[in-house]
């Protein structure tokens, strides 16, 4: 996007993501008729396609329940107790989850021509926790490193194939790393080795896409260090601890866009929040190389008015 790159533009963009319980869980063709409605609604500038937040670990055998508009629950883990990470093996394309996805951009891209739509994909990191869980994922990079890296060259490859795809379909992909860029959760020489030689990789399989995003998650985020990565804007929640403004973003890293400003607050209120953080981030960016969103999914409470408020400031002159 031209606004990403600094380019003169005639407003600044804005756009929000949110899970839809339990549309996510019927269909691709249900799903993008929903994303579809909710983008003209709020007359989005960008489509973050916002698929069920495990459908990357469903190949290997991870499930959940539905029930009705509530979030999923956890039914079974891939890999049990007992079991080795020698157990993940590549999957194809041909997997229900991947094809429902990409069935799902495709109908997305075909309603929507003139709007971005960024594919999700995350962090290898992210695909072993919903396979095994976060907490046999952190004790066996210090327990057995080896074995988890041999499940992330798995994971990565597998990914890796399936961003190609999606960038044959979308404009690129917003690759998340959910929990695991976080100095709460790694050490930033853990990252180094269990984190970003994999992320590289997913993302070496859009290369040459119009629109690579990098989504950094929660407090105390690697914002700075990771906009290293090929991507075209970095996303993050900059109201959260630890985690730099817009501004101090956009001056330490003068090659990227910045995604992001509002917090989850402004999307629950009668529209106040929403107006005040629009425009500080106005304040705090010029109004360039600025994307005005979330930042991260947003709740599935959000008020339409509030969304409505948060683009309204964010594009006033």
């Amino acid at each position: 996007m031209r606004a990403l790159r600094g380019d003169p533009v005639d407003r600044v963009p804005f756009a929000v993501w949110r899970h839809f319980y339990p549309d996510e869980n019927e269909g691709a063709a249900k799903l993008a008729e929903t994303t579809i409605a909710f983008t003209r609604r709020h007359r989005l500038d960008l489509v973050k396609y916002n698929p069920r937040a495990h459908y990357h670990a469903e190949p290997w055998g991870t499930a959940y329940r539905y029930r009705g508009a509530g979030h999923p629950v956890l039914l079974r883990y891939a890999l049990g107790k007992s079991e080795r990470w020698t157990k993940i093996k590549p999957v194809s394309l041909d997997a229900p989850a991947f094809r429902e996805l990409l069935g799902g951009l495709r109908l997305v891209r075909a309603a929507l021509p003139e709007v971005p739509v960024l594919a999700t994909i995350f962090t290898p990191l992210g695909v072993l926790e919903r396979i095994a869980g976060k907490e046999r994922v952190l004790e066996d990079i210090d327990a057995r490193p080896d074995d988890v890296l041999g499940a992330l060259d798995v994971v990565a490859d597998t990914f890796a194939a399936l961003a190609t795809a999606c960038a044959e379909i979308a404009d690129g992909i917003f690759l998340a790393t959910t929990s695991w860029a976080r100095r709460d959760t790694l050490t930033a020489g853990q990252y180094r080795r269990f984190g970003t030689p994999f992320d590289l990789r997913v993302l070496a399989g859009a290369r040459g896409a119009p629109l690579n995003v990098l989504h950094v998650c929660g407090p105390g985020a690697y914002v700075v260090d990771l906009a290293t990565y090929p991507v075209d804007a970095v996303s993050w929640n900059p109201r959260l601890p630890g985690n730099p403004n817009l501004a101090a973003f956009l001056a330490s890293v003068p090659q990227r866009g910045a995604i992001g400003g509002f917090s989850d607050d402004a999307f629950l209120s009668d529209g106040a929040i929403a107006r005040r953080e629009g425009l500080d981030g106005r304040l705090l960016t010029g109004a360039r190389r600025w994307l005005a969103a979330g930042g991260c999914t947003i709740p599935v409470e959000s008020r339409p008015d509030a969304i409505d408020a948060a683009r309204n400031a964010a594009q006033s002159a």
